[in-house]
């Protein structure tokens, strides 16, 4: 069977994903230098025969946008699990840790005790197909939590409108309009949501996002009041002008914007054939192995 057929069959990227609440990486032995990361994701990486630098983005976006982490509000029955790239829109903060780990392409057979390593990547390709992998991670992760509106002054006003005229809904009323309208049939007393349309009690889980939605709100509604002028529109103009006087100070072609409320996760990487000293606290315990 051919490296091609091996890889269609088993995956030529191997991936352990280990949900974690902090973890730090031995990068340097010699001078004893850690790195470490907080909430977020550890990923130990190995590449067997036929994997190719055309599988990295695909795998890359996968990792970030499946519900493999968690935020601070941890629930027994996992349904607090969330992608990074959600929990990051939420300006949530979330780390990803990227392991070099060889011996993921390996095998054993039953009733043997010699481990083959056989179908590893070759080292040199190994090598650069991880220095690629962390690159793609970062450029998924700014494409998927980024805007691009703010080199067009029209598109980007007519967003900023949308939002001013969102954040200016009562938060007494902002489960009953626009998206959420007809959804719930009973309300608390702060307006939001305890039933569902057909008048079912909604579940914990579901009270938890509303709850979260609901103190979003709050704090929009606040801040909008705040602004000395009722009118949405001239507040959307004067942000408007404001951020086109900032674009203009950027370099040509600079057109990348982080989305309101939204935080870059923290992704850092190890150190390619070094030693891995390594330490983890656990949150879940939470382990996936995936192949791509």
């Amino acid at each position: 069977m051919g490296a091609d057929e091996v890889s269609k069959q088993e995956g030529a990227i191997r991936v352990v994903v280990q949900r974690s609440l902090k973890a730090r990486l031995l990068v340097d032995a010699v001078a004893d230098t850690w790195v470490e990361i907080g909430r977020g994701l550890v990923l130990y990486l190995s590449f067997a025969e036929g994997a190719d630098r055309l599988m990295l983005r695909s795998a890359a976006k996968s990792l970030l946008t499946a519900p493999l982490s968690t935020s601070s509000q941890w629930t027994a029955d996992h349904t607090d699990a969330e992608s990074v790239i959600a929990l990051c829109r939420k300006g949530e903060a979330q780390g990803v840790l990227i392991v070099p780990q060889a011996s993921l392409v390996s095998k054993l057979e039953p009733g043997d005790k010699i481990v083959k390593y056989h179908r590893q990547c070759a080292k040199a390709l190994a090598e650069e197909l991880f220095q690629g992998f962390d690159q793609a991670i970062r450029d998924v992760a700014r494409e998927l939590l980024g805007e691009t509106q703010k080199h067009d002054p029209a598109a980007y006003k007519e967003l900023k409108a949308k939002r001013a005229a969102a954040a200016s809904i009562s938060p007494s009323e902002f489960f009953r309009v626009g998206e959420y309208e007809s959804k719930y049939s009973l309300f608390d007393d702060r307006g939001v949501p305890t039933h569902d349309a057909e008048g079912e009690e909604l579940p914990k889980s579901a009270k938890k996002k509303l709850e979260k939605a609901y103190q979003g709100q709050v704090k929009k509604f606040e801040k909008a009041q705040a602004v000395p002028s009722a009118n949405v529109e001239e507040s959307a103009g004067t942000l408007v002008a404001a951020a086109v006087e900032v674009a203009d100070e950027c370099p040509e072609g600079d057109r990348w914007c982080l989305a309101e409320g939204a935080c870059l996760p923290e992704i850092i990487s190890g150190t390619f054939g070094g030693r891995q000293g390594f330490e983890l606290t656990s949150a879940g315990p939470l382990t996936h192995c995936f192949a791509f």
